[in-house]
């Protein structure tokens, strides 16, 4: 498998509407991060409805917007499309924050709706004045999510940290690689991520 090809794979399987499933996930294996007596239907019901939420549902409405042609593509390879794609994630991500913060199970997985929500208005707001990677936004949250929680309760995540830091370096050579993006959008859309997600654990 060639460089470029590797470097799309690795792009697919880091996509940014997978990002909050896969944390989700690993919160439920994480010891003292959740809470210890959920039983495993409940988990499964948990991890099925983020799926629903912040994966299923936003692609179904962005393969529905390609059928409008109301963007070009589903790759929304060009920043003047994004517009409507991360409105409507916007929105699924308040909504999973919402019946999240209704059933009181992970005040931090709610936080991280909720941080993830405000990253996915802001990216729109910036897709009007410039390209911002948001594969490197999603990583960047993940990294700050560890980060902030570490520094906000003195938890041990180092690990949990340093695979953020290394995600996000896999994930930002491969954006480059594949040419989707220069890297001052992978730098800003990593440090708008990472910023963001620890301030908001630190105010937990």
């Amino acid at each position: 498998m060639s460089g470029t090809k590797l470097a799309g794979l690795v792009s697919y399987v880091f996509h940014p509407l997978l990002m909050p499933f896969y944390i989700l996930v690993l919160l439920l294996n994480r010891d003292n991060l959740l809470p210890d007596s959920l039983p495993l239907t409940f988990r499964m019901t948990l991890a099925g409805i983020v799926f629903l939420t912040t994966i299923l549902f936003p692609l179904f409405l962005t393969w529905i917007l390609f059928r409008m042609r109301l963007i070009s593509s589903v790759y929304l390879s060009e920043k003047e499309e994004r517009v409507y794609p991360l409105l409507a994630i916007s929105v699924f991500y308040y909504l999973t924050w919402f019946l999240l913060k209704g059933i009181h199970i992970s005040t931090i997985f709610s936080y991280y709706m909720l941080g993830a929500t405000f990253l996915a208005i802001l990216s729109m707001i910036v897709t009007f004045y410039r390209k911002i990677s948001l594969h490197l936004v999603a990583a960047g949250s993940f990294t700050g999510l560890f980060l902030g929680l570490s520094m906000n309760f003195g938890v041990g995540l180092f690990t949990e940290i340093l695979a953020g830091i290394l995600l996000s370096g896999i994930l930002g050579y491969s954006r480059i690689k594949t040419g989707a993006h220069q890297p001052a959008e992978v730098y800003s859309g990593f440090a708008m991520g990472a910023i963001v997600m620890t301030l908001l654990m630190i105010m937990l």
